[in-house]
């Protein structure tokens, strides 16, 4: 009995499978869709196997057989890789739009993560317009960075002061600038720093997030099995999201319980933007908490990012 049950189980899986892979196939395949050559993908891994050793020893060799445009099948999404500057310049310049979206890394859909944040949210979604226009008013204008140049000249100086007191001494020049631009940051956006303890812990959580993120996830290669988190990568990154919301709602909180907040002590600060904004109801308190994170540890995220695939609907945008 326990083996028919056992035996339907994995009939009943897969049908699905073949169904999904069927199905897929021929919206790929659908009239109008024109798509470079590449080599003949394997069923349900694609030509994940062609890419093993050095990936990008692998991605030149495919392109001196395929050209500097190329299809790759990555398990069941299509990727298109580029591979010469002309090429790439043509990509980012005519077809700008379509690389204007990612495809979202199942990791960064941890603790909601993705749907309320600017990297992810595409540019057509009314939040990720909100969140821009906030930025570009309170962060960006002329008036606020001339607002925030003593913070940042005195963070500055504190880094200097910092090595110079240290002559002679072995200095992790990397941590020290870490905690001194974070600490700049947070002083021109919060009004206050956060700690050496607190920025070590923030970087060592943002690093663990990039490596989640850059990770090979089988639920990025077979979308249908995203619920299932088979690698637990994004339970993995949820603890990391939780440290870095935990320090970033402490200070939110910190700052409603202040019954100053619109004395001279915190005014002009990017925070009592945010509260003017969210008591108005302009904004939610998620979106104050994804834009204080963006301006204080997501910023480290930034150019490890960009070596991550550019993803646009089903389709990898690589440039190499």
């Amino acid at each position: 009995m326990e083996c028919e049950v056992c035996w339907l189980l994995w009939a009943a899986f897969a049908a699905v499978l073949v169904y999904y892979l069927a199905w897929t196939t021929r919206r790929l395949s659908g009239a109008g869709r024109r798509l470079p050559p590449g080599p003949t993908p394997l069923p349900v891994v694609g030509n994940v196997l062609s890419l093993r050793g050095n990936m990008h020893h692998a991605l030149a060799r495919l392109a001196g057989e395929y050209g500097p445009v190329m299809k790759l099948k990555l398990g069941v999404v299509t990727a298109v890789v580029v591979s010469s500057p002309d090429a790439a310049r043509e990509a980012f310049t005519k077809h700008d739009r379509r690389l204007a979206a990612r495809t979202i890394p199942d990791a960064s859909h941890a603790r909601g993560y993705a749907e309320r944040s600017m990297i992810w949210l595409p540019s057509s979604n009314p939040r990720w317009k909100t969140l821009r226009g906030v930025v570009a008013t309170h962060v960006f204008s002329p008036r606020s960075l001339a607002a925030a140049r003593g913070v940042r000249e005195r963070k500055v100086r504190d880094i200097v002061e910092y090595i110079a007191k240290n002559a002679g001494e072995e200095v992790d020049v990397g941590q020290v600038v870490y905690g001194g631009v974070l600490n700049l940051v947070s002083g021109a956006f919060f009004s206050a720093d956060v700690g050496a303890e607190s920025a070590h812990g923030l970087q060592l959580a943002v690093e663990e997030i990039i490596l989640a993120i850059a990770k090979p996830n089988v639920s990025d290669l077979l979308p249908f099995l995203r619920p299932l988190d088979l690698q637990g990568w994004r339970r993995w990154a949820e603890k990391r999201y939780d440290k870095i919301f935990g320090t970033l709602d402490g200070i939110v909180n910190s700052r409603l319980a202040d019954a100053g907040v619109s004395t001279g002590k915190h005014a002009g600060d990017f925070l009592d933007s945010l509260l003017e904004l969210l008591s108005a109801g302009k904004i939610t308190r998620d979106d104050a908490l994804d834009l204080s994170e963006k301006f204080t540890t997501v910023n480290v995220l930034v150019a490890p990012l960009k070596a991550i695939p550019v993803l646009a609907s089903d389709e990898i945008y690589v440039s190499c």
